[in-house]
């Protein structure tokens, strides 16, 4: 049998008769050691899954949960039901200071998605085509999260800002129905009723007193700050005779003001014309607009300065 030999110091040894020193010996237990699986209940840690949101991993703690969250619009603003643009996902602790426990931002609006934390009580919030890139540095708290603000200048009828929040018990899962934060005033019916054919020319309508900027998480209470009067909307066509349904829309946000009262007055409907080469308006008080709510308008003219409407 060949042997191999190794030189230690001044003397030739063969390895295979090496007497192993006690360094030795402990190297070796230690390398069998390494070699023989344990139990992996003894070593309890967390371990990283994919929650399908093409971010990092998420790290799952042995007392996480996980939990769905299922999506659905209610736009009742436009015709057609639209998807969403983008979506911003924020969970927050429900219990003490409601610091931010996770946050996700997707292009395009999912029916679902899972998240996974502690077993404990929850607050979601799903925005939908918020005009701002949120991601980044979204709220650290659950209320700064209800104090922000979306002005109607940034907002888009075609693809609005919509919202939904809920509570969750511990490892519930649950639904949210996002809603628009603006609401519509649709022109009904136009008649005019005035003697000898006096046509009511180049007809306009605009909106008074509209909110400025609302509070997206509210879902009543909507009292303006500031106000504005949205650009005036060219009707297709003179009245005259006959009564037309010309189906003009209008945008706003809400305002829960019904009454002209001094700070909070109600926003109010204009119907602007030419009677007889003169400028005639004829203004509509609107009832308190609530969010995501369609508020139709008829009128009437019966001269100059009178006229007759009906808002439902």
């Amino acid at each position: 049998m060949r042997t191999n030999w190794i030189q230690t110091g001044r003397r030739i040894t063969p390895l295979f008769y090496r007497r192993p020193s006690g360094s030795s010996l402990l190297h070796l237990i230690l390398l069998f050691s390494l070699l023989i699986p344990l139990p992996a209940c003894l070593f309890p840690s967390c371990r990283k899954i994919d929650d399908g949101s093409g971010l990092d991993l998420v790290e799952l703690q042995p007392d996480s949960c996980k939990i769905c969250l299922h999506f659905s619009l209610d736009n009742r603003i436009c015709d057609t039901q639209q998807s969403a643009g983008s979506l911003d996902v924020l969970v927050y602790q429900e219990e003490g200071l409601k610091p931010l426990r996770d946050k996700r931002h997707y292009d395009f609006m999912p029916d679902s998605i899972i998240i996974y934390g502690p077993k404990e009580g929850l607050v979601a919030v799903a925005l939908a085509n918020y005009p701002l890139e949120l991601f980044s540095c979204p709220p650290q708290r659950f209320e700064e999260a209800e104090a922000l603000v979306c002005e109607f200048d940034s907002d888009s009828p075609s693809h609005p800002l919509m919202s939904a929040c809920r509570s969750l018990e511990p490892g519930e899962s649950g639904s949210l129905k996002l809603v628009p934060l603006m609401s519509k005033v649709k022109l009904g019916e136009i008649r005019n009723n005035q003697k000898d054919y006096i046509r009511l020319e180049d007809p306009r309508v605009f909106l008074e007193n509209a909110n400025f900027g609302a509070e997206i998480l509210r879902d009543g209470g909507f009292r303006p700050s500031e106000l504005l009067k949205t650009p005036s909307v060219q009707l297709p066509y003179d009245i005259g005779v006959f009564a037309q349904w010309p189906g003009t829309e209008l945008f706003c946000y809400p305002n829960d003001s019904p009454e002209a009262t001094i700070g909070t007055p109600s926003t109010v409907l204009v119907l602007e014309c030419e009677i007889k080469n003169q400028t005639r308006q004829f203004r509509v008080p609107l009832p308190s607009v609530r969010r995501n709510t369609v508020i139709y308008v008829d009128i009437s003219v019966d001269g100059p300065d009178a006229f007759e409407s009906k808002v439902y």
